[in-house]
């Protein structure tokens, strides 16, 4: 059984902004078909991005994960603006709860789907995939790919979606910038 939750504010953009259009749903992927990583209570996946433009029919994720033989525990994705730190706090924009029902013990492409929404350029969204999971490879689930593969928008087939904009990691803060030249400059210095 899935429980969909979703909330979308308003108040942050002009409605017109939130008008869903004719097109297909798009998801949210890894695309990955290589690595795994674990997701259970001790691994939390998630990745931090902004849009290139303002993009409608988000209707979740579609993402190649497995569960373990003895998985009891439910597994969560969500969509919200801010960054990681803002998880507890939040509002979610996109809420998808399944249960281990849902998956097989095979690679398996999973659509975490909910009602759609729209992601605005210009702002910054964390998407998290969390479990309560234990963490036991016979309990957890693995996906493939996790926080550090870049997400792309993906049809119900997984296929590229063209003409949608494009998912970019966050551009750093001018302070994180001074830092990282900064850095730069120490490492050189060092040599």
């Amino acid at each position: 059984m899935r429980t969909v939750s979703t909330s979308v504010l308003l108040a942050l953009a002009p409605v017109a902004a939130f008008a869903s259009s004719a097109n297909a749903a798009i998801f949210v992927s890894t695309g990955q078909t290589g690595a795994q990583v674990q997701c259970d209570i001790n691994h939390t996946q998630h990745w931090t991005y902004s849009v290139s433009q303002d993009v409608n029919d988000i209707v979740g994720a579609l993402l190649t994960m497995k569960r373990g033989p003895a998985t009891s525990a439910t597994i969560s994705f969500v969509i919200y603006e801010g960054v990681f730190a803002d998880f507890a706090l939040a509002t979610n924009l996109l809420s998808v709860t399944l249960n281990p029902s849902d998956f097989t013990q095979n690679w398996t492409p999973v659509p975490f789907s909910a009602p759609p929404i729209s992601l605005l350029a210009g702002r910054t969204y964390t998407a998290v995939l969390y479990s309560n999971a234990v963490d036991s490879q016979s309990e957890a689930y693995f996906i493939k790919g996790g926080s550090e593969t870049p997400l792309a928008f993906v049809d119900e087939s997984g296929n590229p979606v063209e003409g949608g904009g494009e998912i970019t990691p966050p551009v750093p803060a001018p302070g994180a910038i001074a830092l990282l030249g900064l850095a730069g400059l120490v490492a050189r210095r060092r040599r």
